[in-house]
């Protein structure tokens, strides 16, 4: 990595950059400074993780609820009331993680003068922490990209985690629905149960 020189826009930037994505343009020399990073990623990487987990689940139930309204559907407030659990098609998901990188990809082409594929390069492998580092945003625009970069990223993450909770959903209810079809019913488990006994 590229060492740049310290200050407390680019350690803002590299704390940013680290604790979401781990890359960034400003990195330890010394052996203190690799070993405290060590520690902030120990403590930094799991708080992020129960962000995500908490932050999606709470805004997966809330689009459930959103969705159900808009299309008419009630939604039970009672826990155990399992067949009234809206649905939330997939391609719905994915709808709105495009619109979201798409709205980036405009946000940045502004913001850091790239062309729309750079910035939806950088939104895709941002929000998917792939986060290569060739691109960067502040390199032009100073503070006020670095504060939009955060919230958007911050903000990308809950909306994908969000995403994969409600497609996670949708994949358990697709295999218990295969499962149930795939399985004998009660009925006939009676019935052969009843033949067995009479044969016996």
């Amino acid at each position: 990595m590229i060492a740049s020189k310290f200050s407390i826009r680019n350690n803002m930037k590299n704390v940013l950059h680290l604790q979401i994505l781990g890359y960034g343009s400003v990195c330890p020399r010394t052996p203190w400074g690799k070993l405290v990073t060590i520690i902030y990623a120990l403590i930094g990487i799991p708080l992020m993780l129960l962000y995500l987990s908490t932050t999606g689940d709470v805004l997966a139930k809330s689009f459930r609820r959103l969705y159900g309204k808009l299309c008419g559907k009630s939604t039970s407030k009672h826990p155990c009331s399992c067949a009234n659990i809206v649905r939330v098609p997939v391609t719905l998901c994915v709808v709105i993680l495009l619109a979201y990188i798409c709205s980036g990809a405009l946000l940045f082409s502004r913001l850091e003068n790239w062309s729309i594929l750079e910035g939806s390069y950088f939104c895709f492998t941002s929000l998917g922490t792939i986060g290569f580092g060739d691109l960067l945003p502040g390199q032009r625009a100073e503070d006020i990209s670095l504060c939009v970069c955060s919230a958007y990223i911050l903000t990308g993450m809950a909306l994908v985690a969000m995403c994969f909770s409600l497609v996670q959903d949708e994949v358990i209810t697709l295999f218990r629905f295969i499962g149930a079809s795939c399985s004998p019913s009660e009925a006939s488990k009676r019935k052969d149960a009843e033949v067995s006994a009479e044969v016996s």
